[in-house]
């Protein structure tokens, strides 16, 4: 069997050793999650099936403690993986939940630092698997540096509005209330201070820098 044919084969054989221990483990919805990872980040070269993609998003929608699990199963696959087409395909999960999913997704992933697991940290990443694969390890770091600093930049934004809402809120409540029900809100930037403007700026600047890098190449 050729070189290239046999990788194919050990990665199947993979995803169906993980399929089974997932479905023997936990509880049916927790079981049904594993199982849902791991098809739609299969080490086949092919996109992932959206129905997976539904289905996690579904279960994950019920309470936050699936968010968690979830969360933990992608950074698990993450860590032990060797392929890019593995990882590149968790990272596009991931994405997906981040705009699609239960807004804890952004908190969880973030604050998931504190408790030891930087989900989105690959910049050792390297695939062992296929000769020849340096672009494909350069693109998947890339990928989750843009995807780690969008988060991150989400994050402080989410912040810093939450913030001013509580100060405008403390000074004038009944002019805040006004205005919801007006539906009248004021520009972001406008209600910035110079400095904060310039350091948004920047930010975002870099943001657009990290996401013109994943381009292919």
């Amino acid at each position: 069997m050729a070189p290239s044919k046999l990788k194919k084969a050990i990665g199947r054989v993979k995803d169906q050793t993980r399929i089974g221990l997932a479905k023997v483990g936990g509880t049916t919805s927790l079981s049904d999650l594993d199982v849902a990872i791991v098809k739609a980040t299969r080490h086949e070269e092919q996109p992932a099936d959206e129905r997976y993609i539904r289905e996690i998003i579904c279960i994950t929608s019920y309470s936050r403690a699936y968010i968690i699990a979830c969360i933990n199963t992608m950074s698990r696959r993450l860590n032990k993986t060797k392929s890019w087409t593995v990882a590149l395909k968790t990272l596009l999960l991931i994405h997906r939940l981040l705009n699609e999913g239960d807004p804890a997704y952004q908190q969880e992933i973030f604050f998931s630092t504190r408790r030891g697991t930087r989900i989105l940290n690959l910049s050792d990443f390297r695939d062992t698997l296929r000769y020849r694969s340096w672009d494909f390890s350069a693109f998947v770091r890339t990928y989750a540096l843009y995807l780690d600093e969008k988060l991150e930049y989400n994050i402080q934004d989410r912040r810093g509005e939450k913030a001013k809402t509580a100060t405008v809120a403390n000074e004038n409540k009944e002019e805040e209330n006004n205005e919801k029900e007006s539906g009248a809100k004021s520009s972001h930037f406008r209600e910035m201070k110079t400095e904060q403007i310039f350091t948004t700026l920047q930010h975002l600047q870099q943001l657009l820098e990290r996401f013109l890098a994943c381009r292919p190449i």
